[in-house]
């Protein structure tokens, strides 16, 4: 068939492709992470680009109703649905992207006395002569046990490989970094002098990735960053991806290429830094909820699809980096935490290890807010944790003028005497609304009685009729930065109330399993990136939270990536873990008689 060009403006890059595949899927290969919230069925309408110059298919009947004569006419369409013919240049307008997104890596500071699995062993090895004729490896081992009283240790096999040349470029000093877990000792690396050891931990959430670069001796964080996870371009929600993962081996590959390519892009450039390499991290931690799990070490996910959502593997994990692709020190593991059932998975352990719920006085209730949620109430006597299918209206996704929390998005909003107070990420001219934005309005909208607890939109100055029904304009043409208005619709209200109502069912059932009132909640923890964010304020306007005073209330960050670097620096917190997921029971809310019920309740937009 042959192959032509694609451009992508303003980016400036260029890609080869294919006649026949998408934009989407040529997005996809050359690196530019378009929006496709739905997995490319053309029902989000994010991946809207404007075909400059090339040949196209002709507009479908899907990009019409989702974009509208006018805009089809001017060149806009969606990526997933256009076809190449042949040479395109493409503008990617920036609301497009799922890149350069504000990403919340850090969460509340928990220390504890390192213990790490690896240590950083100095050695002075004898030089081999004819009369001293041990092999390197030999040497090695003897002088690990004479200077550090090691018994029998063993050296992965990269480690041999190199450890001659390096013994002998080193004049046969150097690092031996020992790994020693569950009573066995390897050395997975041996470095420079006075090289100290490195650590990588990830939280690997649906929509973000966060890492931290760790010194391990001292358990402190040398750098940290985060990015977005590049497996959205092929599914907003982990059913989507599950759902792509099962056409077939190449697929399951792809989504596990992509986010190991991510994760160890992160590491290239924490290393960078602080001056270090890839190669000298020696082990790392990842969590994530059981399909991200899953997909990361490439287990078998099909089992996920299908009630009653078993996993293939729930014990914790260590696998070599090099094993999923991972390039980091030669004999470098991965240690992944243990899920707990469902789509409960290592992430929920990890929150709950860098909260410290599970220790805490009283009930305490704890919320993971994301596109999937886990929920955990705490009592004297018990663990309960479950999932909820959110959704990703709290990221902005299936709101109108949803987006990111990215440059320009309304992230607070006010009504005063009839008047509209917005803030924007960075200050920008408004150019769409995040979720915690899209969660202000509606409880402003709702305080100020322009909504109604069932969600209807009444009369008001600013609410006009617009094409998903009655929408009440947050900012005007002239206001914004794109020209366009942003307004709060009808159907944008519906969205978060079926995300605010999977969230309250799933609390007020973990409330009456464990028998618990409102007024016995002593606290209620928010962790995540989301949570973060939240106005505790809106959150209890409009319900999602039971009626809680706001004092109880405490917002502690990415508590995910605190616990993944707590396991990463001592293997205690690796014991507290299993422990926390032996003890957690789960409840699967589906399968509640009262759940229906609860759900349709809930999504009363009423404290």
């Amino acid at each position: 068939m042959g192959t032509c060009w694609i451009d992508f403006e303003p980016l400036g890059r260029r890609a080869e492709c294919v006649p026949g595949e998408t934009l989407l899927d040529a997005a996809r290969r050359a690196g530019v992470a378009l929006a496709a919230i739905c997995g490319g069925a053309g029902s989000c309408g994010r991946c809207r680009v404007r075909v400059m110059v090339g040949d196209v298919s002709s507009p479908s009947e899907t990009e019409i109703h989702r974009l509208g004569t006018e805009a089809v006419e001017q060149g806009m369409r969606l990526a997933c649905q256009t076809r190449i013919h042949g040479g395109v240049k493409v503008y990617v307008p920036a609301d497009s992207l799922s890149t350069t997104q504000r990403l919340q890596v850090e969460g509340q500071a928990v220390r504890v006395a390192p213990n790490p699995p690896v240590l950083a062993c100095p050695v002075e090895l004898p030089p081999a002569t004819l009369t001293d004729l041990r092999a390197d490896a030999v040497r090695l081992r003897d002088a690990l046990r004479e200077a550090h009283g090691f018994g029998d240790v063993a050296l992965d096999v990269a480690v041999a490989q190199t450890l001659p040349d390096r013994l002998r470029a080193q004049e046969w000093r150097g690092v031996a970094h020992v790994r020693r877990v569950g009573g066995r000792a390897e050395v997975v690396r041996f470095g420079a002098p006075d090289e100290p050891p490195l650590g990588l931990a990830v939280d690997l959430g649906t929509t973000k990735i966060a890492a931290h670069l760790v010194d391990l001796r001292t358990g402190l964080s040398l750098a940290a960053d985060g990015v977005m996870n590049p497996q959205i371009a092929f599914g907003e929600d982990v059913m989507a991806r599950i759902g792509y993962a099962m056409q077939g081996e190449r697929q399951a590959r792809e989504l596990q290429e992509a986010v190991v390519a991510a994760i160890g892009g992160l590491a290239r450039t924490l290393c960078g830094r602080v001056g270090r390499t890839p190669r000298e991290i020696v082990e790392a931690v990842v969590v994530g909820n059981t399909a991200m799990h899953h997909l990361f070490v490439g287990l078998p996910v099909r089992q996920l699809g299908t009630a009653p959502y078993v996993p293939a593997e729930s014990a914790a994990m260590d696998v070599k980096a090099r094993d999923i692709g991972l390039a980091l020190g030669e004999g470098a593991y991965v240690h992944l935490l243990p899920n707990v059932a469902g789509f409960v998975g290592a992430d929920h352990v990890a929150m709950l290890l860098g909260t410290g719920i599970p220790d805490m006085d009283g009930v305490v209730l704890g919320l993971d807010i994301g596109t999937n949620t886990e929920l955990v109430l705490k009592t004297p006597s018990r663990l309960i944790s479950c999932s909820t299918a959110s959704g990703p209206a709290f990221e902005g996704a299936h709101i109108r003028d949803g987006m990111r929390a990215a440059s320009g998005a309304i992230e607070w909003v006010s009504l005063d005497d009839g008047e509209v107070h917005w803030q924007t990420v960075d200050n920008a001219p408004p150019v769409g609304i995040c979720g915690s934005g899209v969660l202000d309005a509606v409880a402003v909208l709702r305080r100020a009685g322009v909504l109604t607890a069932a969600g209807r939109m009444l009369d008001h100055p600013r609410v006009r009729r617009g094409d998903d029904g009655l929408e009440f304009v947050l900012a005007t043409e002239g206001e914004t930065g794109h020209g366009r208005p942003i307004a709060i619709s009808r159907k944008d209200v519906s969205a978060i109330q079926l995300a605010k109502g999977a969230i309250r069912a799933g609390i007020e059932l973990l409330m009456a399993e464990a028998g618990v009132a409102v007024s016995d909640l002593d606290a209620v923890i928010l962790a995540g990136a989301f949570g973060t964010y939240l106005s505790v304020d809106s959150i209890l306007e409009i319900g999602l939270l039971p009626p809680v005073p706001a004092a109880r209330v405490h917002q502690v960050g990415n508590a995910a990536a605190v616990g993944a670097r707590l396991a990463l620096v001592s293997l205690d917190e690796r014991e507290r873990a299993r422990a926390i997921a032996a003890r957690a029971e789960y409840l699967e809310l589906t399968i509640l008689p009262e759940f229906p019920n609860a759900f349709a309740e809930a999504m009363l937009l009423s404290p």
